[in-house]
């Protein structure tokens, strides 16, 4: 679990994941756009992360072990990602599968126990960070360059932090 008050911790619980409804549900209707109305059994919708965990650990009756909604694997854990990062880390938007990529997957591992996905992301951050390095490391790349819009907000601090304390270091190293 992460930091309470942390901003970035609030938007990865919030990602939407999708989930289907194992029971009927009255009053529910309004998570399909449907207010005052029941959400009938294997109803698919799309539900922020923290609810879709509490339902999906609640269980409907002790001798089935049935929860409330089971979850599908979003895209940003699909195998069609993985195999996508497995190929060529830096050239997946990350921001554009989840504005906190590395959170949302830390949550998502954590509660599945998937090593081949906790693997997969382990090595994708040391590929990232190695690239992100060289970007703030070199003056002569430019800034618009596609990869780094292609960053989470963790790989945005990362970069900025990196770009900050080599600037420090020529300055340094100058006097």
């Amino acid at each position: 679990m992460g930091n309470y008050y942390d901003l970035d911790d609030i938007l990865a619980d919030g990602e939407k994941v999708p989930c289907r409804f194992n029971m009927t549900v009255p009053g529910l209707g309004y998570l399909e756009g449907n207010p005052g109305k029941q959400i009938h059994k294997d109803s698919k919708v799309e539900l922020p992360f923290w609810l879709a965990q509490i339902l999906a650990i609640c269980v409907l009756q002790e001798e089935s072990g049935q929860s409330f909604v089971d979850i599908a694997a979003p895209e940003a854990v699909s195998t069609k990602v993985l195999n996508a990062i497995k190929t060529s880390s830096t050239s997946v938007d990350l921001h554009k599968l989840a504005p906190n990529y590395y959170k949302f997957i830390e949550r998502w591992c954590s509660m599945y126990s998937d090593p081949d996905a906790t693997n997969t992301v382990m090595q994708m951050l040391k590929e990232r960070a190695f690239e992100i390095n060289n970007y703030a490391s070199n003056l002569t790349k430019g800034i618009n360059n596609e990869f780094l819009y292609s960053l989470d907000e963790f790989e945005k601090k990362l970069y900025k932090q990196t770009s900050e304390s080599n600037k420090q270091m020529r300055n340094w190293l100058r006097d």
